[in-house]
C-alpha cells in the first residue's frame, strides 16, 4: 500500500535538486558574439541580458543597421548558448527523461 512513496520522495529530491540548479543558472554567465566580432553580449541562465560591450573600432565608421544587426546577433547567440547551458544542466538531473513541463521551463 505504501509502496508508491519511493517514488514521490525521488520526485521531492528531484525537485529540491532542478531548484538548486535554477539559481545556479541565474548566477551563470553566459557570453556571446556577434559574427563580426564587434559587439559582445553576457546573459544569465535566465536568459536576462547582464552586459553589452560594442567594440570602440566599430564606433567610428558604421552604420546605424549593421551596429543593431550586430547588438542583434550577439544577445541571441548568448541567448542560445544559454538555452543549451541550461537544458544541459537539466538532463543531468532527469538522466534525460522527458518530463513534461520542463522543456517550457527553459524557453
Amino acid at each position: 500500500m505504501l509502496k508508491g512513496l519511493g517514488d514521490v520522495g525521488q520526485m521531492m529530491k528531484l525537485q529540491k535538486e532542478m531548484k538548486s540548479t535554477q539559481k545556479k543558472l541565474k548566477k551563470k554567465e553566459i557570453e556571446g558574439k556577434s559574427k563580426d566580432g564587434y559587439v559582445k553580449a553576457i546573459v544569465n541562465g535566465e536568459f536576462r541580458l547582464l552586459d553589452l560591450k560594442i567594440d570602440p573600432e566599430i564606433l567610428e565608421n558604421i552604420d546605424k543597421n549593421k551596429l543593431e544587426g550586430s547588438i542583434i546577433s550577439a544577445v541571441n547567440t548568448a541567448i542560445d548558448s544559454s538555452k543549451e547551458h541550461a537544458a544541459n544542466e537539466m538532463s543531468k538531473l532527469t538522466g534525460g527523461m522527458n518530463i513534461p513541463g520542463l522543456g517550457s521551463m527553459l524557453k
